[in-house]
C-alpha cells in the first residue's frame, strides 16, 4: 500500500484552520517550522486569510483544478464524515482527523466509526486516525501534527508508530537528540492500523530501527508478516507492548490454557519474529539509540568485554546484569599480561575491568581499550563511564580522551557501546565525539545494560536465519485422515485415541493397559509388573487427581482389586453422568524421573501454542513456563528448557542423576509438529506429568488430556 498521499504529501488543505492557538492554528505553523515547500490551503467559512494565507469557505469551493494530497481535518467528531464526503467527492486520497468522540466513547461513537471507515474503503482514502495528534515526517519536511513541535526534533533513521497519541508527545519531546524519520500517532486506527505504518517504514529509505507503542494487534497475520519481512531487511522493530495482566481462562479444559495469557503469547510470538520487547519509554529509546549506531555491525556472540572506572560500579552492574543474556568472560593470558604492564600493581585484573588505575585515564584507559578490542573471546565493548551535562571542563576534557578512546576501538570491528549510568542528560562534547564515530552512548545503567542485551539477542536471531533450516519434527504418514477422524464436535479424545495420536508422532507414552473389569485388569498386572499405578478415565473427568481416581504404589493383586473399586465407586459420585472407558493399569515410573508438564493451547489470534513447565501442583502453583509459537527446531526446544526458573533440577539437583533432557528437547519439537499439522483440529493438549528419566532412559508420558474438534 503506498501512503506516500498521507505521508509525503505535496498539498495539504487544513479544515478548520483558525488564527487562534489550537489544532487549527498549530497545524500550519509546524508545517511552516518543518520548512514544508508544497501547498498550504486553510478551509473554514469564517475567514478569508489565515495566517497570511488565502482562506476557502470549503474544500467543494476550490478550483476543481486545484490538487490536493491531504486534507487535516481539525473539527469535532460530528463533523468529520461531513468532511470526509467532501474528500470523497474531491477524489482526495489522504486524511487525518484530530477529533475524539468515536469508537473509544461506546456504541455511538462505534458506529459513526463504522460509518467513516466505510466511506474511506469505498473511496481509496489513506485515514490516519481519529483520536490521534497526527504525524510528523522529518525528512519530507511535512505533517498533519496538533501539538507544537519541540525545537530539539531532529531528523534521523529511527521511525516511529504510537496507538497512543500523548506517547508520540513524550518521544516527540524527549530531547534524547535520537533522530527519527517520523513519527506517527495511529489513535483509534479506523482505517490504517499500525501494520500499515510498520511496512511504510519497511520501504522507507530513511528508516533504519523502527519503534511502536502497541495497545492491541489489530490484523495478527498481517502484523505476522511485516514482522518476517522486516527480519529480512534486518531492519529492528523495538516495541513496548502494554497489557502484561492476564485474564485467567477459568473454563479451559487443559491446565495449557490457563497457562498461557495473552501476554505471554505476545512474548513467544515476538520471539519467534525477532521483535525486541522492552518495557517503558526509557528502554524503548535507548535500546533504539544502540540499534541505529550497531545495526549493521551486531555482536557474534554473547560475550562482554566491560571497562569502567569505578569498582562499585562494576558490583552494580553484576547485579544488573544477572538475568540478561550475556556473560563476562575471564580474560586470556596474554590480555592479563598487558594489563599488568599498563595498570599498577593494585589494580585488581580482571572483566568487567576497573581500568582507574592511578587516575590518568589519557594513558591508562586507551591501552586498556586497546587490549580489550585485540581480545578473540570478546564480541562487544562496553565501556562505562558517566558523562553527564553540567560538568567542569577539566573532566569533560579528560573524559574526552575515553570517547576517542572508545572511537579508536571500533576499528578492531567489534561492536562499542558506551554509557552514563545516570540518566539526566549527556555531555554534548562527549556525545558529540561518539556520534562522529558511530558509537551509541547511552544513559541509565538497567537501560544500558538492556539495550547490549537486546543486541546480543538480535545478533543470535539473525545468526539463526542465516544458518541452514533446521529439522522442525517428523508428521504421521497417515496424518490427513487422523485430521478427518478428528473433525466434528468439540469434545475431549478418549484416552486410548488420544495415545494413538501421540504414537503416530513418535511421542513414547508409559508401558500401560486400559482394562474394563477386575480380570482384565489382573491379567494387565502379570503382565506390566508390580508395584502399578491405576489411573480411572473418563472423557467428562479431564483431572482425575481432582475426583480422587488416581491410585499409585499398587503391590499386589489384594491392593488392585480394590483400588479397582474404589475408583470406580469415586467416578460416579464425582459425575454421575461420566462415562467410565475403563481404569488404566501403568508402569510405576522410578523416583527418580522429572515431572514436567508439556501441552499446545489455541490463541485466538495467533493460533497454537506450546508450553512447557514443571508438572504436577507446581505448574499451577509456580507458574513457571516458557512458551513457543510452534514450528519448534532444537535450538527452540533447548532455549525452553534453561528458559524455567527451576532449570537446575534437569541437570542432577542434590545429587540426582541429570535428566535426559535431549529426549525432551526432541518431544517439544515433536509437539510443535503436532500442533502445526493438527492446528484446524486441536484445541488443547495436555502431557501432565510427562515423566524425564533420568541418564539417557528418554522420557514417558503418563497422562494425557486431548480436546479436539471443528
Amino acid at each position: 500500500m503506498n501512503l506516500s498521499p498521507l505521508l509525503e504529501p505535496k498539498s495539504i488543505a487544513v479544515v478548520g484552520a483558525s488564527e487562534k492557538f489550537g489544532a487549527g492554528s498549530l497545524v500550519i505553523e509546524n508545517l511552516r517550522s518543518l520548512g514544508y515547500d508544497g501547498k498550504i490551503i486553510p478551509i473554514n467559512p469564517r475567514y478569508s486569510t489565515v495566517l497570511g494565507l488565502r482562506c476557502y469557505p470549503s474544500l467543494l469551493d476550490l478550483s476543481p483544478e486545484e490538487k490536493i494530497d491531504c486534507v487535516a481535518i481539525v473539527l469535532g467528531y460530528k463533523q468529520v464524515v461531513p468532511v470526509l464526503e467532501e474528500v470523497a467527492q474531491r477524489g482526495i486520497h489522504g486524511a487525518w482527523a484530530f477529533a475524539s468522540g468515536f469508537a473509544e466513547t461506546g456504541q455511538e461513537g462505534a458506529e459513526l466509526q463504522e460509518h467513516l471507515k466505510r466511506l474511506c474503503h469505498e473511496n481509496d482514502i489513506l485515514f490516519c486516525g481519529p483520536n490521534c495528534v497526527g504525524y510528523v515526517n522529518l525528512h519530507d519536511r511535512v505533517g498533519t501534527f496538533s501539538a507544537p513541535i519541540s525545537p530539539t526534533l531532529r531528523k534521523g533513521k529511527v521511525g516511529a508508530v504510537a496507538q497512543s497519541g500523548s506517547v508520540i508527545l513524550a518521544l516527540a519531546n524527549s530531547n534524547r537528540d535520537i533522530g527519527f524519520s517520523a513519527l506517527i500517532s495511529s489513535g483509534n486506527e479506523a482505517v490504517l492500523d499500525t501494520t500499515d505504518y510498520l511496512n511504510y517504514f519497511l520501504e522507507d529509505g530513511n528508516t533504519e530501527v523502527i519503534i511502536a507503542f502497541l495497545e492491541g494487534i489489530r490484523r495478527p497475520d498481517a502484523f505476522v508478516q511485516v514482522c518476517e519481512r522486516a527480519a529480512e531487511l534486518r531492519k529492528p522493530i523495538i516495541v513496548v507492548k502494554v497489557g502484561r495482566s492476564e485474564l485467567a481462562q477459568k473454563t479451559a479444559v487443559t491446565h495449557t490454557g490457563a497457562l498461557t495469557g495473552s501476554d505471554r503469547v505476545h512474548d513467544a510470538l515476538f520471539r519467534k519474529l525477532g521483535v525486541i520487547r522492552v518495557d517503558d519509554l526509557d528502554q524503548l529509546l535507548e535500546t533504539a539509540e544502540a540499534f541505529v549506531r550497531c545495526r549493521n555491525r551486531l555482536p557474534k556472540g554473547d560475550r562482554i568485554g566491560m571497562i569502567t572506572v569505578s569498582g562499585g560500579e562494576i558490583g552494580l552492574i553484576g547485579d544488573l546484569a544477572e538475568n540478561f543474556s550475556f556473560s563476562f568472560p575471564p580474560l586470556s593470558a596474554t590480555a592479563q599480561k598487558d594489563l599488568e604492564i599498563r595498570l599498577p600493581p593494585f589494580s585488581p585484573i580482571g572483566n568487567p575491568l576497573d581500568a582507574w588505575g592511578s587516575g590518568d585515564l589519557r594513558e591508562t584507559y586507551p591501552a586498556c581499550l586497546e587490549i580489550l578490542a585485540k581480545e578473540q573471546g570478546v564480541d562487544l565493548i562496553a565501556v562505562s563511564q558517566d558523562s553527564p551535562r553540567g560538568m567542569v571542563q577539566t573532566q569533560v576534557s579528560q573524559y574526552a580522551d575515553v570517547a576517542r578512546a572508545a572511537v579508536r576501538a571500533a576499528s578492531s570491528g567489534k561492536p562499542i557501546v558506551v554509557f552514563s549510568h545516570v540518566s539526566g542528560g549527556l555531555d554534548p562534547t562527549i556525545k558529540d565525539i561518539l556520534d562522529h564515530g558511530h558509537i551509541p552512548f547511552l544513559q541509565g545503567t538497567g537501560e544500558s545494560l538492556l539495550a547490549i542485551h537486546n543486541l546480543v539477542e538480535y545478533g543470535r536471531f539473525q545468526r539463526r536465519r542465516d544458518t541452514k533450516q533446521e529439522t522442525l519434527g517428523n508428521s504421521p504418514a497417515n496424518l490427513s485422515v487422523m485430521i478427518q477422524k478428528l473433525r466434528g464436535e468439540r469434545r475431549v479424545l478418549p484416552y486410548g485415541e488420544s495415545t494413538e495420536i501421540l504414537t503416530a508422532f513418535g511421542i513414547q507414552v508409559a508401558d500401560e493397559v486400559l482394562a474394563k473389569s477386575v480380570e482384565q485388569a489382573l491379567e494387565a498386572a502379570e503382565t506390566i509388573g508390580y508395584p502399578l499405578v491405576l489411573k480411572g478415565q473418563s472423557p467428562q473427568i479431564p483431572h482425575k487427581t481432582d475426583a480422587g481416581l488416581v491410585r499409585l504404589n499398587i503391590r499386589d493383586q489384594t491392593e488392585l482389586r480394590t483400588s479397582f473399586e474404589e475408583i470406580t465407586r469415586r467416578a460416579h459420585e464425582y459425575n454421575p453422568t461420566a462415562t467410565l472407558e475403563g481404569i488404566l493399569v501403568q508402569e510405576t515410573i522410578p523416583q527418580q524421573a522429572l515431572e514436567v508438564i508439556v501441552g499446545v493451547s489455541k490463541d485466538p489470534s495467533f493460533g497454537p501454542i506450546v508450553v512447557l513447565g514443571f508438572g504436577g501442583i507446581l505448574v499451577e502453583l509456580l507458574k513457571d513456563t516458557s512458551l513457543r509459537l510452534p514450528p519448534i527446531g532444537l535450538d527452540d526446544a533447548y532455549s525452553m528448557i534453561t528458559e524455567l526458573k527451576g532449570k537446575s533440577l534437569f541437570e542432577g539437583f542434590r545429587g540426582r542423576e541429570r535428566a535426559d533432557i535431549d529426549s525432551l528437547a526432541h518431544i517439544l519439537v515433536q509437539m510443535g509438529r503436532m500442533a502445526m499439522d493438527l492446528r484446524k483440529v486441536l484445541f488443547s493438549l495436555d502431557l501432565n506429568p510427562l515423566m524425564v528419566l533420568p541418564g539417557k532412559r528418554g522420557v514417558r508420558v503418563v497422562d494425557v488430556v486431548m480436546e479436539v474438534g471443528g
